[in-house]
């Protein structure tokens, strides 16, 4: 597909400000606060006395929330920006959270040790996507289970462009290719190609979700949130091992 590798996406991300990390707040931005979040938790239900692997955990704040309901988290972060304030916000604020900073497709020694994997906007952004979910399938328990969320790969135009036209156009969905984003990059596949892989992984998809917003959350925060009513923005999968 190209020829960027994992490497040159952890180098990319690695340089984020403290600003940056802390622009995701406490609980994540817009979308993880009212899309994710709330899927993410009713997935994962009763956490505490959980071990749970949050794989690429950025920040940390989906840790520190974990950690918060009674997890016994360990988040995996490659990238040094986020995880370095990821570890300084533990040192500050200890919560028992344990810190790897480690590439997910290069992830060792974790293998038959959680209960759940979560893994919350992650996959779409690194090249070695299935190294990555294989060993995040591999650090579960038997019957454990594996939660992912990915930007919904079947509608490629952002909120901006819902906005602006009342609709978002499918270009190329069948092809797998590379954008530039933020940080690094955002690589489109189909959504086909992570199912089948985590059916192949010795996974049993039990539920997918695709979150959207209700009209009074726009009201609330603006029309530029009004696609996620009516086209989602992210899909989350919820397999068991």
């Amino acid at each position: 597909m190209s020829d960027i590798t994992n490497a040159d996406v952890i180098k990319s991300w690695g340089g984020a400000s403290r600003e940056q990390a802390e622009q995701h707040g406490d609980e994540g931005d817009f979308a993880r606060q009212f899309l994710l979040n709330p899927v993410l938790f009713r997935l994962a239900g009763e956490v505490a006395g959980k071990h749970i692997l949050d794989a690429g955990c950025g920040q940390g704040y989906l840790c520190r929330l974990l950690a918060k309901k009674g997890a016994h988290v360990t988040g995996v972060e490659p990238a040094e920006g986020w995880f370095r304030y990821a570890l300084e916000r533990e040192q500050a604020e200890p919560s028992g959270i344990i810190y790897r900073q480690e590439d997910l497709s290069a992830l060792q020694g974790l293998t038959n040790s959680f209960d759940c994997v979560i893994s919350n906007m992650v996959f779409m952004d690194i090249p070695d996507y299935q190294s990555a979910i294989r060993n995040c399938i591999a650090a579960l328990k038997p019957g454990g289970s594996f939660i992912f969320s990915i930007t919904h790969p079947c509608f490629e135009e952002g909120a901006s462009e819902w906005t602006k036209k009342g609709y978002v156009e499918v270009h190329e969905y069948s092809q797998e290719f590379a954008h530039t984003s933020s940080f690094g990059y955002w690589f489109h596949r189909p959504l086909s190609t992570y199912l089948n892989l985590v059916i192949r992984a010795g996974c049993t998809i039990q539920e997918m979700i695709e979150p959207r917003l209700n009209e009074e959350i726009v009201q609330r925060y603006g029309e530029q949130h009004a696609r996620n009513v009516h086209v989602p923005q992210y899909v989350v999968v919820h397999a068991s091992k």
